[in-house]
């Protein structure tokens, strides 16, 4: 089955959860808007069914998933999805430690560290379920962000008319070392071993970019490849989709986001991205010195604004924040295209500094 065949086939078996949560009609500007990325509709929903209805739930049964989800989405501020979940849930709770993993992880990502995995152990997963836990948190994160921003567009008031920034809205932390230099990445479990992966495993790194080598970031989630199948050709019909937002701009809005989670190979990663498009360097070391106020240039500025609250207040986003991003240049489906691409990396940042780290 072709990737094309599976994005189709979850498209017509399964409802939008994102439509009925934030689209008014399907004869809506928002519904169309939508349907122009119509792989990233699919696979978003698809990641979904993935994670909260597994066909091998492991030791991670899908009513604890639905109860930590529930959780993470109420932690958001976003009730509607929080109520979505607790249907899925049935009353069921999740295990204490699952609870606060994903309560850190939501709030602080860069507070990960790899004794919390061991506590994860001793509560009783094991690699398939902490990775599915992983995914699962990353995914309701990403969740709120993305209808955050569709809200806005939508024309909607945010919850507060002063939206709080916990600290500066991108923190310029000479502790943590943002760089433009090519890092590695160190896992804090066991990546799977190609040569034993499973045909599922198999199939699910088979949509990890030919041209590349399999590294140990898609080894270690291929412990559950039932989301990573969707996972990766989600990541990459955004980052990459052709028209719409330059592909410059998102590398800075990911850039933006991953600084201001503390997110150091994220960062790295895509703020030399965004140097070898644009040429300008300048721009990268004043976001790594000073945070976005080092950004000057409007629209610039303006997407640097909107990815900093996204990041790091996706209730507060608002229609007025999606109004000075038209005022700067930007048209709605560049809009969502700034939206999904802070919504997924609010998903890759989770990962990426709960299941390792960084290493220069």
């Amino acid at each position: 089955m072709t990737a094309t065949t599976i994005a189709s086939a979850a498209a017509a078996l399964a409802p939008d959860l994102i439509d009925r949560l934030a689209v008014p009609a399907a004869a809506s500007p928002l519904f169309e808007l939508r349907g122009r990325r119509a792989e990233v509709r699919a696979r978003t929903q698809a990641a979904h069914d993935a994670l909260l209805a597994p066909r091998h739930p492991g030791r991670l049964p899908a009513a604890e998933r639905a109860a930590v989800a529930e959780r993470i989405a109420a932690l958001a501020g976003n009730e509607a999805l929080a109520g979505h979940y607790r249907g899925l849930s049935g009353g069921a709770a999740a295990r204490p430690a699952l609870i606060a993993h994903a309560e850190r992880v939501t709030l602080s990502p860069r507070d990960s560290r790899p004794e919390h995995l061991r506590a994860l152990e001793a509560a009783g997963l094991d690699a398939h379920a902490i990775v599915a836990l992983s995914q699962l948190i990353a995914l309701v994160n990403y969740q709120v962000r993305l209808l955050a921003g569709l809200r806005g567009l939508a024309g909607e008031a945010g919850d507060a008319a002063e939206p709080p920034f916990r600290g500066p809205p991108v923190p310029a932390d000479a502790a943590i070392g943002f760089t433009t230099d090519v890092l590695d990445w160190k896992p804090w479990l066991p990546p799977v071993v190609l040569d034993e992966a499973g045909e599922e495993q198999r199939l699910a790194l088979a949509v990890t970019p030919s041209n590349t080598a399999i590294g140990a970031y898609s080894l270690v989630l291929a412990h559950e490849p039932e989301s990573l199948l969707h996972r990766t050709p989600l990541f990459n019909g955004i980052m990459y989709a052709p028209r719409g937002l330059p592909r410059a701009e998102r590398e800075l809005a990911t850039a933006v986001e991953s600084v201001l989670n503390g997110c150091v190979y994220c960062a790295s990663v895509h703020a030399r991205r965004y140097v070898e498009l644009t040429g300008a360097r300048d721009g990268i070391e004043a976001l790594f010195a000073q945070g976005i106020g080092g950004l000057g240039e409007r629209r610039q500025q303006a997407i640097a604004v909107a990815a900093a609250r996204l990041t790091a207040t996706p209730a507060f986003l608002a229609a007025e924040d999606v109004t000075i991003l038209r005022r700067a240049g930007l048209d709605d489906g560049e809009i969502l295209d700034l939206v999904l691409a802070v919504a997924i990396f609010a998903w890759a940042n989770r990962l990426m500094l709960s299941l390792g780290e960084a290493v220069r």
